[in-house]
């Protein structure tokens, strides 16, 4: 199997420590453990580097002829041919203390696939939302869905509901709220999604599931569709 990604010699260290039980900075194995995909490719002479001795594993890089080579050729050998560590985020380098590189839970469904796991998955995620934002610029042409989405993934409570003004006309929020009085429906005002291509759901400002599709191909499987959901780091 091809090793996922390389370390840095730090966060090598903070791996080895943690797997012999010993942590010494847990915000920095929190931190560590978000972003790391098993396994990670290594070499003798960082192993050395770091003082770590295993002569089995030792034994068998040497074998694969995983002698001495700097970071940066050894992660072009990975999968995800990148390098984790804690100060630098220019490529091949993913900063774990913050980059444009995240580590989140993806579903993809091809044409003709049932989307029942997704569909379950953003209900469970909307049941204790206090506030939902939804932007889909192509909401308002897809009404049948639109009104699906409400009545099959919002929860029936007292709960706000951001929309954009353009995309939700009159007659939909008056469909939308026959099905829960106790649903407000807010014009979103903070447009920060106004020309986006891709289709969102906020949730409480910590959670953002976003669709490469659609509201309607979450139901209608004549298109594929790809779900992100990531968690929004506070600052």
């Amino acid at each position: 199997m091809k090793e996922a990604l390389v370390l840095s010699d730090e966060l090598l260290q903070c791996y080895y420590d943690f797997k012999n039980g010993k942590v010494n900075n847990s915000k920095l194995l929190e931190k560590f453990l978000s972003y790391y995909h098993a396994p990670h490719k290594t070499t003798v002479e960082q192993l050395e580097r770091i003082g770590y001795d295993d002569p089995l594993l030792k034994r068998r890089l040497i074998l694969s002829g995983d002698l001495s080579l700097p970071l940066s050729s050894l992660a072009q050998k990975t999968f995800y041919k990148i390098i984790l560590n804690t100060e630098k985020s220019e490529y091949p380098y993913v900063n774990i203390n913050g980059d444009s590189v995240e580590k989140n839970f993806s579903l993809t469904f091809r044409i003709g696939e049932n989307r029942d796991k997704l569909t379950a998955m953003i209900k469970a995620f909307c049941q204790d939302a206090n506030t939902i934002l939804i932007f889909d610029k192509y909401i308002i042409d897809n009404q049948q869905y639109t009104i699906q989405l409400f009545k099959d993934l919002i929860p029936r409570k007292r709960l706000t509901v951001f929309y954009d003004r353009r995309h939700l006309d009159q007659t939909v929020k008056t469909e939308i709220k026959r099905i829960c009085k106790d649903w407000l429906l807010k014009e979103d005002t903070r447009s920060a999604l106004k020309n986006s291509h891709d289709r969102y759901l906020i949730i409480d400002n910590k959670t953002e599931i976003i669709l490469s599709s659609g509201f309607r191909y979450l139901f209608d499987i004549k298109s594929d569709i790809t779900c992100l959901i990531r968690k929004i780091l506070v600052s």
